[in-house]
């Protein structure tokens, strides 16, 4: 895919004439144009160029004050600005690289110290884009489970945390259910690890389409899954575990001559965040433990919510 250039000054002919100079460089097979730098940084908030050439003086609004907005917007700080300038003042030049400029260029610009300049800062922002990719998925692998896809212990330890920090502050309410496959070692003894591996890759698509987007479901440990429920009363939690259980135990694996099922018991703890106390992390885990145990020795595949007398 190619590159697309924002071309900035208020002279048609020169806009013209930097687009001429620029399709040399391999790859740039688009360029938009405007003739202020309050049309431009409106074309850089919609369209987002990959590399801007502008000039400094233009009337009424002018480099510096595009430069100057660009500014406000953190995630196009990335997009790379040539400016033109035909100003010999140091001071303005610094202005200039003070404001967020990548490099400026004279005018009247030589067209192979154009070409050079904007070369070299594309192939920076392609570099520093495909860098921010990488840790991208780097930061992905660090807080994902790579069997389930769903997020995996030590981001949901630290989500907890910060939800229960949350709740403090705001009063919100929120759950905690923590599920544990019925009689997996069953399933792994006699239909083998691999059909165990896909039963837990089914669990983790179910779990992670059951959910919202602003709930954190994770493997908590082997056939364990934990889900965090935001700003969710007892009730919701409820209403959206069961219709959980429902799916789980309905879902066949492996192939449809040899499908099995695998049901799931739950434990639930919630906090509604307009108590005198309210629990912290470790005890909103030992509570939906604890209602998970119940829901173990009761005959599995069903949800139970902590209440105090489930206390020892």
């Amino acid at each position: 895919m190619g590159a697309l250039v924002l071309v900035v000054d208020d002279s048609p002919g020169l806009r013209a004439q930097i687009r001429s100079v620029l399709q040399q460089v391999e790859g740039f097979d688009e360029f938009i144009e405007a003739g202020d730098g309050l049309q431009a940084f409106k074309l850089l908030v919609d369209r987002r160029p990959d590399l801007v050439v502008c000039d400094l003086i233009m009337p009424v609004f002018d480099g510096l004050k595009f430069l100057a907005l660009r500014a406000t917007r953190p995630e196009l700080l990335h997009i790379p600005v040539v400016m033109l300038t035909a100003e010999g003042d140091a001071n303005r030049k610094a202005d200039v690289f003070d404001q967020g400029a990548s490099d400026y260029v004279t005018k009247p610009f030589n067209d192979r110290e154009l070409l050079a300049r904007v070369r070299v800062h594309y192939r920076l922002k392609v570099l520093q884009d495909e860098l921010r990719e990488a840790n991208k998925r780097l930061e992905t692998l660090a807080d994902t489970d790579g069997l389930t896809g769903l997020f995996n212990r030590r981001y949901f330890d630290a989500a907890l945390l910060r939800e229960v920090q949350r709740t403090l502050r705001y009063k919100t309410p929120l759950g905690l259910v923590l599920l544990d496959l019925d009689e997996f070692k069953r399933i792994n003894d006699n239909f083998g690890h691999p059909m165990g591996d896909e039963v837990l890759r089914n669990v983790g698509q179910i779990v992670a389409s059951s959910v919202r987007v602003t709930d954190v479901a994770a493997r908590y440990g082997g056939e364990e899954v934990a889900v965090l429920f935001t700003q969710t009363t007892a009730q919701g939690v409820s209403e959206v575990t069961e219709r959980l259980r429902l799916r789980l135990a309905e879902r066949e694996h492996g192939d449809p001559a040899r499908a099995l099922h695998c049901t799931a018991s739950f434990g639930i703890s919630v906090c509604d965040g307009r108590g005198l106390s309210t629990p912290s992390a470790k005890e909103l885990v030992e509570r939906a433990d604890r209602a998970l145990y119940r829901a173990k020795h009761t005959g599995r595949n069903r949800v139970v919510l902590w209440t105090p007398e489930l206390e020892p």
